[in-house]
């Protein structure tokens, strides 16, 4: 009987191995965003972040990606920048650490091209989303680079005075470059 037992648990293990996910290589990857600030373009990104991705560009309908974003990570330039953007009226990390992406449906347009459609959440809110995205070999890696806009203020990201567009744009463009390792098992 454990002997039955074992053999289960080792066929399962080779089995979950074998259709493991992609394995993210972060000394390679970055996201970060642009907007403008009192009409003055301003740049910043995110320090840490995680991956799940089962991504094969022949196959792309049965793709899957987890994009997780450290909000308490942000760097815009400066500690005070920082700091603000940490704060309730922005991100309110303390009560919502974490942003997320999660690809629901992954289309082939052509010559390595892509449209990824699926939710961003930020500060509890979701919002179906649509990316445009590119696929390459570099360094033995898979690395998949796009931009998505977003409206700001559809996610409370500037509440109070901050909300005001004259002062801080509503549209962001966050851009990804994420290098994976490994094969896709889909």
């Amino acid at each position: 009987m454990i002997r039955h037992i074992l053999s289960a648990t080792l066929i399962s293990a080779i089995s979950l191995s074998a259709s493991a996910a992609q394995t993210l290589v972060p000394q390679k990857s970055k996201v970060d965003f642009s907007f403008k600030q009192m009409g003055v373009s301003v740049d910043g990104g995110f320090k840490s972040f995680s991956a799940k991705v089962d991504f094969d560009p022949a196959k792309p309908e049965k793709a899957q990606a987890e994009i997780i974003v450290d909000l308490a990570s942000i760097d815009i330039g400066g500690s005070d920048g920082n700091t603000e953007a940490k704060k309730k009226t922005w991100f309110d990390v303390a009560a919502f650490p974490k942003a997320t992406f999660v690809a629901n449906n992954i289309k082939a347009l052509g010559a390595g091209k892509f449209e990824a459609k699926g939710k961003l959440t930020i500060k509890g809110i979701s919002r179906d989303v649509t990316t445009q995205l590119s696929t390459k070999s570099e360094a033995g890696n898979l690395v998949v680079e796009g931009t998505l806009p977003i409206l700001r203020l559809q996610y409370k990201l500037g509440d109070g005075v901050w909300a005001d567009t004259d002062t801080v744009a509503d549209q962001v463009i966050v851009k990804f470059k994420i290098a994976l390792a490994g094969t896709a098992g889909k």
